[in-house]
């Protein structure tokens, strides 16, 4: 996977997400906590602005954040060739530090940002997080799932049931918190199904019928 920074990308995603709010989570609110002058008017300067002042700290952030993905990627590696019968780590995977709190994911290029900001074991919770989007996409295209808003909320609940199994919550360091509020009653129900220990595309195919009725 290629860990990098990326300007252009920081650039689009604050116009994607400075208004934007999702599952109960407010992305304006949080991109003016960390950067409260920024505006509509002035983001160009200010994110070319901000990368010059913290060139150093971005660098050596980058760096560190090559060793999240060491620690992690084995254990998650195996984990989801288990769980879906294929090898994932092959893929072109591109990461790419934000200074944005967004942590937007972009299935078709299978790339990321993470926020750089975040301590050490929460850049191993985001990278862990998006490359199982990518897995369960990747498996529910498979089966012949297209894309949906019930398909994207299946694969946020799946996280926080696959990414807390013992072995992959170790090697992040962090419990997998569900990260949209809306999602908590839809997260109780799904992991009804999980517990019957179904194969990978029964429980996906069970799960969408509960959240296509609720």
């Amino acid at each position: 996977m290629k860990i990098e920074l990326n300007i252009k990308l920081d650039k689009e995603v604050y116009l994607d997400f400075h208004e934007l709010v999702v599952g109960g989570v407010d992305f304006g609110t949080k991109i003016q906590r960390d950067h409260s002058t920024i505006t509509k008017d002035n983001h160009s300067k200010y994110i070319d602005d901000y990368y010059s002042a913290h060139t150093a700290e971005l660098t050596d952030v980058l760096t560190e954040t090559v060793k999240c993905f060491d620690d992690v990627k084995e254990v998650l590696f195996t984990e989801l060739c288990r769980y879906f019968g294929q090898e994932y780590s092959h893929e072109d995977y591109k990461c790419y530090l934000s200074i944005f709190d967004c942590n937007p994911r972009y299935i078709e290029t299978k790339s990321f940002q993470v926020y750089y900001n975040r301590p050490f074991h929460l850049r191993k919770e985001v990278i862990v997080h998006e490359l199982t989007h990518f897995a369960f996409y990747d498996f529910c295209h498979s089966i012949g799932n297209e894309d949906s808003k019930a398909l994207w909320e299946l694969s946020e609940i799946f996280n926080v049931i696959f990414l807390n199994l013992p072995p992959i919550r170790d090697a992040i360091g962090a419990e997998e918190l569900l990260f949209y509020p809306e999602l908590k009653t839809k997260l109780e129900q799904v992991k009804k199904v999980w517990e019957k220990r179904l194969g990978a595309e029964e429980f996906i195919v069970n799960s969408l019928k509960i959240i296509n009725t609720n």
